[in-house]
């Protein structure tokens, strides 16, 4: 009975193994399918990856080069077109040039054919190589991509790039102006305006009478705006630049109507030099000895002889440089010239060096339109109003712009009605 037991036992044992090993292929049947289905899954999964990144790659690849392209561009187009933008600028530029190397304004011609200018200067040959040098030396400096070509020994050529935007042909003439005589240049205008207009003493203050003197000063590059301003139905004094295109046409007709002028005298401004603190043609420097600045202020009152005082143009900087003050009080001391005091800055001593020097002075109270809005600067004027209420009589400045003609045109009869006086500033220095 034991040994049937025991074989019982080991065929139940057969049977056990037999079918372990029967099921063994099953589950590897079993689990076989299901790593390959794993497998699949997976090389799908990367394959979407990598064509996501490629297509990430090619996404930033056509942006890099796109932002290449544009920054190209980007780096040429402005030189060319800044060139045109400032081509009525450099225009005027040449105009100062031309007048402060001695060219008159009767033997200058110009024409626009186009994106052109074309200058024809009916005088001297020798005046060329001044202009050249000067050119040469102001032009690259403020405008990019400009160049000066010199074409024989009277032409000069003026280049944007490749592209000529200006012409000068220097003429010598070959008999007297008849159209432009020499003789109506500067001289024949000082028997008019030998005498400026009287400056009397420190204005009285009568408590009933107030009196304004409205200053518009940058005159000479605009002709349209300044004849509007000397339409106003009131004194107004014009400040005109020395050696602006319009400076002399402006001039004439505004001694001719009777209208009184100032010489708007360019002067170094602090910053100089740097974007935007250019004062201009026939400024007055800090570097600049005594004697230069004399020098250079009596070209620029030759310029303009009808004027009957001066203030500063820009100047932050001159205004609080003694010796250079004291220079310019020397020479309107000998002209007889008054000077106004733009106070461009609270350190200006022009007004005090003038007192010091017996100059006639008187300073600027209020700034009319730094603001250009037609209810701001109408603000402004009620300001200055206030002003000549408290002390009998105000100066205020304003700048050749339509909105600033516009404000006055419409409160200057409101103004009278108060009992206002707007008179020239010469009758309110002391």
């Amino acid at each position: 009975m034991a040994k049937q037991t025991t074989r019982k036992k080991s065929s139940s044992s057969r049977r056990k193994t037999s079918t372990s090993k029967a099921k063994k292929p099953t589950r590897k049947v079993s689990r076989s399918p299901r790593k390959k289905t794993t497998r699949r899954k997976r090389k799908k999964n990367l394959t979407l990856k990598h064509i996501i990144l490629i297509l990430s790659g090619l996404a930033l690849l056509v942006v890099a080069i796109s932002w290449g392209v544009l920054h190209y561009h980007a780096k040429r187009v402005p030189q060319k077109l800044s060139c045109h933008a400032h081509q009525k600028e450099i225009t005027t530029l040449i105009l100062s040039t031309l007048f402060q190397e001695g060219v008159s304004r009767q033997e200058v011609t110009w024409k626009n054919h186009g994106s052109k200018t074309t200058f024809t200067l009916k005088t001297k040959k020798e005046k060329f190589r001044k202009v050249y040098a000067t050119l040469q030396k102001e032009l690259p400096r403020k405008y990019k991509g400009i160049h000066l070509k010199k074409k024989g020994h009277g032409t000069l050529i003026i280049l944007c790039g490749k592209q000529t935007t200006h012409r000068l042909a220097f003429i010598p003439p070959s008999q007297p102006q008849i159209t432009y005589p020499k003789v109506e240049q500067h001289k024949p205008v000082k028997p008019k305006h030998v005498t400026p207009p009287t400056i009397p003493a420190t204005p009285k203050k009568t408590g009933k009478k107030v009196k304004v003197a409205i200053v518009i000063d940058d005159i000479g590059n605009d002709l349209s705006i300044a004849r509007d301003l000397l339409s106003l139905p009131v004194p107004v004094t014009l400040s005109i630049f020395p050696f602006a295109p319009h400076s002399k046409e402006i001039a004439k007709e505004a001694t001719e109507k009777g209208h009184e002028i100032l010489m708007h005298l360019p002067m170094e401004p602090e910053g100089y030099p740097g974007d935007g603190k250019d004062p201009g043609p026939g400024a007055l420097y800090v570097k600049m000895t005594p004697e230069e600045i004399m020098n250079q202020l009596n070209k620029d009152l030759d310029q303009i002889p009808e004027i009957c005082g001066i203030n500063n143009h820009m100047g932050s900087r001159f205004t609080s440089y003694p010796e250079g003050m004291k220079a310019v009080m020397e020479v309107l001391k000998k002209r007889k010239k008054f000077f106004l005091d733009s106070k461009t800055a609270s350190s200006s001593i022009g007004f005090k060096v003038a007192r010091e020097e017996g100059i006639p002075t008187i300073k600027r109270d209020v700034f009319l339109d730094n603001v250009r809005d037609v209810k701001k600067i109408k603000e402004q004027l009620d300001r200055l109003i206030e002003d000549a209420k408290k002390r009998g009589y105000a100066v205020g400045i304003g700048h050749p712009h339509r909105v600033t003609y516009l404000a006055l045109k419409k409160v200057i009869p409101q103004y009278q009605k108060e009992g206002i006086e707007f008179v020239y500033v010469s009758s309110l220095v002391r």
